[in-house]
């Protein structure tokens, strides 16, 4: 019995899950149901007209019986009224019995000795006309005419209107002709629908699979093709419906995907190659700068020797000065070098971004010599901490100001510097604003880039580095020119977890 449960369950969730299934068990259903209606109210129109028919029928044939009882009583015969009714059984197979009513109601003389002497009818006086009784008695089987009998016109002056009837004439129909007539229809009509209902459901089944269960299917198989990385299949069958816009969306999303594919691969052979040569100018960078960094500590310290010897000349001063400028410049540059080749580990704990910016801001006010610059912080109160490495994050925010200080220095104008700090969105961010001249919008695509720059002290390693210190926090760094002048960089960190430790990776 366990068994056949799971087979039955088997079975409905297959139906369940065809959408052929789905859509042929309700319409069958519904196919069902009309059909079965339309049987139905064939079957009782039908027999309704035959019932009608036959009790028209039935209605003028008692007519003409009465008609020949009232004669033979006229005639003076009324013992031949009881022979005439067996005569009239006898002669009709649909008719059940016939009795003659007196004006008393009660039966005089039947075929059915069962009926004499009853009153089948309580208000038979008042019948004046023919009248057709269904069910007579309670019995469904049967209908039963009551038909009038009129006496001549003279009884009718002499006694009145009470003595227009004399009596009635009670015909009992058996209804079996009816209702095996209505039977045959009915099954003629059932098999005859039944046959239409399989002969709907084969073609609605054929017009599913062809319309609908075969397209969908070829579509799904598409798709299988393009899941498992054949790009090039197509579904399209240039069918108008809907399952043909769905094919071309389908074909046009590939089409799309191709062209991103191709895009990416191209994208990526180029920063690969890219990759290859920065690696490769890394090492040789780096091998150069150690090479080259301990001759310019020897060369510092020649300088600082040379300039005690000459100081008290000041046009060899001046000389020695400037070469020891131009070394430390030279240092400054392969320590950047260095850092942007091989960048340190970062140790990652939870860090106050508004402690880094005070520390970096009382930095910029004690190393600007521009006079006429005007630091204004605008820190958010409670703002929450980030996971990063506090002394690269400083020295993102540091090259960032720096860069604002020297733009606003260069334009000769009195300068003003912005910094906002502010969260949201489970980030932080950090808003560097300068009053400058701004980035010219040629120049825009390339600020991140390495070695960029338009300062003739600059080394253009300043935010390729700080770009790279925030993407490998997990942040971002942008800038906006806007058109009324100056520049804002905004730095957005991600805040730190609940519960976070501190760890340390390569930045």
């Amino acid at each position: 019995m366990a068994d056949r449960v799971n087979v039955i369950e088997r079975l409905f969730r297959q139906l369940d899950g065809s959408m052929r299934a789905r859509i042929l068990m309700p319409t069958a259903l519904l196919f069902a149901l009309t059909l079965a209606a339309m049987v139905a109210s064939a079957v009782h129109f039908y027999g309704s007209d035959m019932e009608s028919g036959r009790e028209e029928r039935a209605e003028i044939f008692a007519g003409m019986v009465a008609s020949g009882v009232s004669n033979v009583m006229l005639a003076g015969k009324p013992r031949d009224v009881s022979a005439l009714l067996d005569a009239l059984v006898d002669h009709r197979t649909d008719l059940v019995s016939a009795s003659l009513i007196a004006p008393s109601g009660h039966v005089s003389i039947s075929t059915s000795p069962a009926m004499l002497g009853r009153v089948p009818w309580r208000s038979a006086e008042r019948v004046e006309e023919p009248r057709v009784v269904r069910s007579p008695g309670g019995n469904p089987a049967e209908f039963a005419v009551l038909q009038p009998i009129v006496n001549a016109e003279s009884c009718v002056r002499c006694h009145g209107s009470q003595g227009r009837v004399n009596g009635w004439l009670d015909l009992r129909f058996s209804r079996a002709p009816v209702l095996a007539a209505q039977a045959q229809l009915a099954k003629t009509l059932f098999l005859s629908a039944t046959v239409a209902f399989f002969c709907l459901l084969g073609i609605q089944l054929w017009l599913l699979g062809r319309e609908a269960v075969s397209p969908l299917r070829r579509l799904v198989a598409a798709m299988r093709r393009a899941e498992a990385g054949e790009l090039t299949v197509r579904a399209d069958e240039g069918r108008p419906d809907e399952l043909g816009v769905a094919a071309r969306g389908f074909d046009a999303t590939l089409s799309a995907l191709r062209r991103s594919q191709a895009e990416l691969e191209a994208f990526y052979r180029e920063r690969m190659v890219r990759a290859d040569r920065f690696a490769a100018v890394g090492e040789i960078a780096t091998g150069l700068a150690h090479e080259i960094k301990n001759p310019l500590a020897g060369l510092s310290g020649a300088l600082e020797l040379m300039a005690e010897d000459l100081g008290g000349d000041p046009r060899h001063a001046e000389v020695v000065a400037e070469m020891q400028h131009q070394v430390q410049r030279l240092t400054h540059t392969m320590e950047s070098l260095l850092s942007f080749a091989r960048p340190p580990k970062a140790k990652l704990r939870s860090t106050d971004v508004n402690s880094s910016i005070e520390k970096v801001l009382f930095l910029i006010g004690k190393q600007s010599n521009n006079a006429a610059l005007t630091i204004e912080p605008e820190l958010a109160p409670g703002l929450p901490p980030v996971m990063a490495d506090p002394s690269q994050l400083e020295q993102v925010f540091l090259n960032i100001c720096l860069n604002a200080c020297q733009a606003m220095k260069a334009s000769g104008a009195a300068g003003r510097l912005t910094v906002r700090s502010r969260t949201g969105d489970g980030n932080v961010s950090v808003e560097i604003e300068d009053s400058g001249p701004g980035i010219p919008a040629d120049l825009r695509a390339h600020v991140f880039k390495p070695f960029f720059t338009t300062k003739r002290e600059g080394n253009g390693l300043g935010l390729a580095i700080s770009a790279r210190i925030v993407a490998e926090h997990g942040g971002h760094i942008g800038f906006r020119c806007p058109p009324e002048g100056g520049t804002q960089f905004t730095v957005t960190l991600q805040q730190a977890r609940p519960g976070a430790r501190a760890t340390e990776h390569a930045a």
